[in-house]
């Protein structure tokens, strides 16, 4: 059974090596920039090419991932997103576009490190908060706190809360910031 980093290292190796811009946001980013918990998937905007797409679908396929250029064209045609099942394992791709305002910052801010010598480009910690308040589930309110708790002291306030104010959700960032400052953390 394949692990999420080995899958991870192998779908961005890729696209890195295609030239396949992306994005990574969603639960694994929440665990870099946040607290740890349990995902089954990786999310990934991807800015890709319909020349490319059956290149990337045949290489999912190869590395024994049910994919397929039909439903990845579908969902880049009508905003949504695709999803790709590991055969080896209960993980899955989530694959989308830029779709919207919210995904082209976060495309534009996204953030690069070397794991295990291949460059994976992530979401920014402050658009992970403000999609995650617009998201608004009880889950995605968890992650946006923990990811302003281990990033207290780092993260672009001014940014943080003119892109939240954009996005409607200022007040949900001023209560956010309230509660981690009632719990006792500082900066």
């Amino acid at each position: 059974m394949r692990e999420i980093d080995e899958i991870l290292l192998l779908v961005c190796g890729f696209l890195d090596e295609e030239g396949i811009d992306y994005v990574m946001v969603g639960g694994l980013v929440v665990n870099f920039h946040g607290l740890p918990r349990t995902t089954m998937d990786i999310d990934l905007i991807l800015r890709i090419d319909e020349e490319d797409m059956p290149k990337l679908v045949e290489f999912l396929r190869r590395n024994d991932f049910f994919a397929s250029v039909g439903d990845l064209k579908e969902a880049l045609k009508t905003h949504t997103h695709c999803t790709v099942q590991d055969r080896k394992s209960m993980i899955r791709l989530d694959l989308k576009g830029i779709y919207d305002e919210m995904d082209r910052r976060t495309f534009e801010r996204r953030m690069s490190f070397k794991y295990r010598g291949t460059e994976i480009y992530i979401a920014s910690a402050e658009d992970t908060i403000a999609n995650k308040l617009v998201f608004g589930s009880e889950q995605d309110l968890k992650d946006a706190e923990g990811i302003f708790i281990r990033q207290l002291g780092k993260l672009d306030m001014k940014y943080l809360e003119e892109i939240c104010r954009e996005m409607g959700v200022e007040e949900e960032l001023a209560e956010l910031e309230r509660e981690v400052r009632k719990a006792g953390f500082e900066d």
